[in-house]
């Protein structure tokens, strides 16, 4: 029993030299709560063992050899047990706390999780968000680069139309100087498409009626050819009428109605 309790003193000493070792406040943050639980469980344990071992020697051996009831023996031990009672407690409350500390871990993961999630959907906006900026960016460049051509283009046309407006200025101001020049107009009327129209209408006209003359002074031609039976005494009356005739079947010949535009 004796070799026991010195065991136990050991392992008692060998575990508060290692807590006392392990009692600054990163160390405690460093060690896991299952390893801080287990040196807790394993100093209780060590802790009833003394509280028995030193009952059991004031029992058999102390009170047995001097049979003298020693008070402040009694009290020492009676604090002792006091004291592993207190550790028992304390190990109790480090139990719960470790359950909690768990569950807060496991709570912490699932948010640490999530947390990773939206920082993942994060990433993927930010990249969405990059290539739509970049995609803005170059349009805003195209609509600057058309903006300038159209700028320039505007330019441009008002250019022309300064150059048109002058043109048309001088083209009226010459325009006037000719109506004062020349005022009287008919000429010009003779000369517009209207008139001459006009004009050859008429002579159309004019030159249809000479050909249904020239055929019907033609017919009388042949009739007096048909059924004269009379000599002509007046040889030049009738050179002249045969010239006359004769004049009038060539002007049939070489102008017609389809050609009489040349007049």
């Amino acid at each position: 029993m004796i070799y026991k309790l010195g065991v136990l003193n050991q392992g008692l000493q060998a575990t508060l030299r290692n807590m006392a070792s392990n009692m600054t406040f990163a160390d405690w943050r460093a060690a896991t709560s299952e390893s801080l639980m287990t040196t807790a469980e394993n100093l209780l344990d060590n802790l009833e063992d003394i509280a028995d071992l030193l009952t059991e020697i004031n029992d058999k051996y102390i009170k047995h050899v001097g049979d003298v009831v020693d008070d402040e023996r009694d009290q020492i031990i009676q604090k002792f047990h006091e004291g592993v009672d207190s550790a028992r407690n304390i190990v109790g409350v480090l139990k719960r706390e470790k359950w909690r500390l768990s569950k807060r871990e496991m709570s912490v993961e699932m948010r640490m999780g999530e947390l990773e999630d939206y920082k993942l959907h994060l990433k993927n906006d930010m990249s969405s968000l990059n290539e739509t900026v970049d995609a803005l960016s170059m349009r805003i460049v195209q609509l600057e680069n058309q903006l300038v051509e159209a700028q320039e283009l505007t330019e441009t046309l008002e250019w022309e139309k300064a150059d048109f407006k002058r043109l048309y200025e001088e083209t009226t101001n010459k325009l006037s100087d000719y109506m004062t020049k020349f005022p009287a107009s008919s000429k010009i009327e003779t000369n517009s498409p209207g008139y001459l129209a006009s004009e050859n209408k008429t002579l159309r006209q004019q030159l249809s009626d000479l050909t249904e003359e020239n055929k019907h002074l033609k017919e009388l031609v042949r009739m007096k050819d048909s059924y004269s039976s009379e000599p002509i005494h007046d040889d030049h009356v009738a050179r002249l009428t045969r010239d006359f005739l004769r004049e009038l079947s060539n002007l049939d010949d070489n102008v017609s109605p389809e050609n009489g535009t040349e007049g």
